[in-house]
């Protein structure tokens, strides 16, 4: 039996490819067979038309396979470059190039959708009209029945080939596909940064770099101020296209740090910050990132303001596992909103203590909901020239069974971020409206209460329904409730525009709360039902003194009375700062100069009781 081996190039030259040669020496494809298929390479070319067109004949039989070869944009193409390769079979010839064209054809017509199981059934016709054509040389050829062996042996190794190839391309689709499946486990869809998972890796990995090297690296962790309003507001697509843009500010504002960016779910981000010299360089990373997220967002032809709260651990003064990092960044990034947002902060044990009393207070919190501890204090507002009540906001105040009176500064914010602020708000409100309403029905002035109304409250879908029941139940008169609003609550002027419109035409007052602390728009005051604008008490502590929060509260006063708007300064302490209110015009004030927040009962001893004493 005659074999090919590497020494043997008369008509192939496979020399570094031994299994190719095994395949051939397995069907004992010989140097005598190829001579003989050179032999009839004159008669496969004038031929080659009716050659090709049997390969696809019983394709065209099969409708879904005659679809793809008919309407396939390279068929035409595909089916040129098959005849030229079956001219070259019967060159005798087989090389490298032969085997890569044979495959690469095979791996087109896989990609057009042709089954292999089709694909053989193929060979079968291209095999019988080769054999044909054999046949019809029998009385000429000298050795038909060895040409006819060699013919069915080359068709033979040409079906491995296409075997190979279809098996191959399979490998490296099935590998793509993994490839694929790997980087989605491991990475966001949306930002397409590395997601929680990926992150845990490559803090163990950085840790465990770090512990060898005897090097520090720092783990921020970084939340989106502001975020959820953005989301309820504009709807999720609108959400979705602030958040790629936040990442890709993120990565802007890393550029010269050696820094992981990963995405760990809603608008929280964690970055890991390696080979600085110092905490100073951690801060600036932290200082650029902040700087970068606060530039306004372009959202429905409107801009959208957010800002950052960054918490910083760094290894290993504050933790040497992945978890212990990650708490205790987080620790950091909660201190940041506690305190104002939009800035950053290093961990340390005292936040430490202080994670472990907000723990508590949390738990506390959900039971003083349910256990009705609250209760509310009234601060009254009065006109500045007579002294004349004119108005009370109700402030809630918590009746701690271990810690006594505590004040809102201290469990607000625990109440927002776990959504009981809602149930606080509803308490707050209709229990304002029902002292109010029995005030007014014991002889009382006819005053309005004033309620802060929470962003939570603000953004529910039915906000006026929910007030008009409350009114309802508790019969006070709309006109006689005022609520307070914050500048952030305008960041969707549309919505905004709706809701308070709704109000308004139901007859409540709305008041500006904080006016000038947040991100003013000049255009919603003159767009929105809006009745009042309160001056924040940070304009109005150091305002004897410092000339431009002077020149701001003018500035404030001029603008509502132009717009015929009331106007409230809040924090009133000293009779210099009362002094400048009333200069510049101001009506109306608030703050512990006049009264602190007093108890219902002390309303009425120290207000209403003299108040029906004059009736009389």
């Amino acid at each position: 039996m005659e074999h090919f081996s590497h020494d043997d190039f008369s008509r192939i030259s496979l020399e570094g490819n031994p299994e190719v040669l095994a395949q051939m020496n397995m069907i004992n494809l010989t140097q005598r067979d190829l001579e003989l298929i050179a032999g009839l390479r004159p008669l496969v070319v004038a031929q080659i038309e009716h050659i090709t067109a049997s390969f696809y004949e019983a394709i065209l039989h099969v409708d879904s396979l005659k679809e793809i070869i008919t309407s396939h944009t390279t068929v035409n193409r595909l089916r040129q470059t098959l005849s030229n390769h079956l001219i070259e079979m019967f060159d005798g010839y087989i090389d490298e190039a032969f085997i890569e064209k044979r495959m690469r054809i095979a791996m087109v017509h896989q990609k057009i959708g042709l089954p292999p199981k089709w694909y053989m059934g193929s060979f079968q016709n291209l095999l019988s009209a080769l054999l044909r054509i054999v046949d019809d040389l029998k009385d000429t050829h000298p050795d038909c029945p060895a040409l006819a062996q060699a013919v069915t042996k080359l068709l033979s190794f040409e079906q491995q080939l296409v075997l190979e190839a279809y098996e191959k391309q399979t490998r490296e689709e099935e590998q793509r596909a993994k490839v694929i499946i790997e980087y989605q486990a491991l990475h966001d869809d949306l930002t397409g940064l590395p997601n929680r998972r990926m992150l845990h890796q490559s803090l163990q990995e950085t840790i465990d770099q770090s512990a060898e090297a005897d090097s520090r690296f720092a783990v921020l962790v970084l939340d989106i101020d502001r975020f959820k309003m953005i989301n309820d507001s504009l709807g999720h697509t609108y959400g979705d296209r602030f958040l790629q843009e936040v990442s890709n500010r993120i990565r802007k504002s890393t550029a010269g740090f050696d820094v992981v960016i990963a995405r760990m779910g809603g608008d929280e981000f964690t970055l890991i910050c390696k080979n600085v010299q110092s905490d100073q360089a951690f801060a600036e990373l932290a200082t650029q990132v902040v700087k970068e997220i606060e530039i306004p967002y372009r959202l429905q032809s409107n801009d959208y303001y957010v800002s950052a709260s960054i918490g910083i651990a760094v290894y290993p003064d504050h933790g040497t596992g992945v978890e212990q990092l990650l708490k205790n960044a987080d620790t950091a990034m909660y201190e940041v909103k506690k305190n104002g947002k939009n800035g950053f902060q290093f961990f340390s044990n005292e936040l430490d203590n202080q994670l472990l009393l907000r723990i508590e207070l949390e738990s506390d919190l959900r039971k003083a909901v349910k256990q009705n501890e609250f209760i509310l204090y009234y601060q009254p507002q009065v006109r500045a020239s007579s002294n004349e009540i004119i108005g009370v906001e109700a402030l809630v105040r918590w009746n701690h069974p271990t810690k006594g009176m505590l004040s809102p500064g201290i469990f607000i914010p625990v109440a927002e971020e776990t959504g009981l602020i809602y149930d606080i708000g509803t308490w707050t409100l209709r229990e304002a409206c029902k002292q109010m309403k029995k005030w007014h029905s014991a002889g009382g002035p006819l005053i309005p209460v004033s309620v802060n109304l929470s962003s939570r409250q603000f953004h529910q879908a039915n906000l006026v329904e929910y007030i008009r029941d409350i009114l309802q139940e508790t019969g006070l008169e709309a006109k006689y409730l005022e609520l307070e609003i914050t500048e952030s609550m305008m960041m969707d002027a549309d919505l905004s525009t709706e809701i308070l419109n709704k109000l308004n035409d139901f007859g409540v007052k709305i008041s500006l709360d904080d006016f000038g602390t947040g991100y003013s728009s000049l255009s919603y005051l003159k767009l929105l039902p809006i009745h009042k604008l309160k001056i924040d008490r940070s304009f109005i502590t150091d305002i004897t003194q410092n000339t431009s929060d002077q020149a701001i509260v003018a500035t404030i006063i001029s603008m509502a009375k132009h717009l015929n708007m009331d106007v409230i300064a809040e924090g009133i302490e000293t009779k210099g700062q009362l002094d400048f209110l009333t200069e510049n015009a101001c009506k109306e004030i608030q703050g512990y100069y006049f009264s602190r927040p007093l108890p219902a009962t002390e309303v009425e001893e120290t207000f209403f009781v003299p108040y029906r004493q004059t009736l009389l």
